[in-house]
């Protein structure tokens, strides 16, 4: 696939078919996420990966708490904005869109807490969301989709403990991988031009 053809067709998916993923392409995804440029160069990222359901739903009960807090709220919306109808189809899934895929990959970076008071401190953080970043291209690199959640709150804490993660580890965010249904909704995008956007020279 061309590389701007994987860009345009990157999206976050949340609902799947049953066929199987060979696991040869999970570890091809992961070697390209162990490619993203690595501050101390010594590339230490390590990766949980859950395959059997019942790991998955141990892990992420806490998402499914959040998935149903949404749909019992019953939220809608008189004049949705993009955002706002993509919210209101992306949360109630924030539990199925993980556990009903073949596969979910918890890239974890070495760091005890973050600390925001310079970019810099941020460097571990930074190069574990390019790891994930690799990893979301090869996904679609490789005919499959993912599904993109980022902890919320206490959850980071939660899932890593019930994993069994070391401490002293973190994670950016939760990716899980599979072929997603042909008919899954496809909601309109903001425009991603970058006219409008460059500041040349300066803002």
């Amino acid at each position: 696939m061309e590389f701007y053809e994987v860009i345009n067709q990157r999206r976050t998916s949340r609902e799947w078919t049953d066929r199987e993923v060979d696991f040869e392409a999970i570890k091809r995804i992961l070697e390209a996420g162990m490619k993203a440029p690595s501050g101390d160069h010594y590339r230490s990222w390590q990766f949980i990966v859950l395959h059997e359901r019942e790991d998955k739903e141990r892990a992420f009960a806490y998402a499914k708490d959040v998935a149903k807090r949404y749909v019992d709220s019953n939220r809608t919306y008189v004049r949705p904005n993009l955002a706002q109808k993509m919210y209101a189809y992306a949360m109630p899934r924030q539990y199925t869109m993980l556990v009903d895929c073949p596969y979910v990959i918890v890239p974890l970076f070495k760091c005890s807490r973050l600390n925001a008071q310079w970019v810099s401190k941020l460097n571990p953080l930074t190069t574990a969301w390019c790891v994930a970043e690799n990893i979301m291209l090869a996904v679609i690199n490789e005919g499959l989709g993912y599904a993109l959640r980022i902890p919320l709150n206490r959850e980071h804490d939660v899932v890593l403990k019930t994993l069994g993660a070391p401490q002293g580890w973190m994670t950016p965010c939760f990716i899980g991988v599979g072929y997603p249904k042909e008919d899954e909704l496809t909601l309109a995008q903001y425009d991603s031009k970058p006219d409008g956007h460059i500041h040349m020279g300066g803002w």
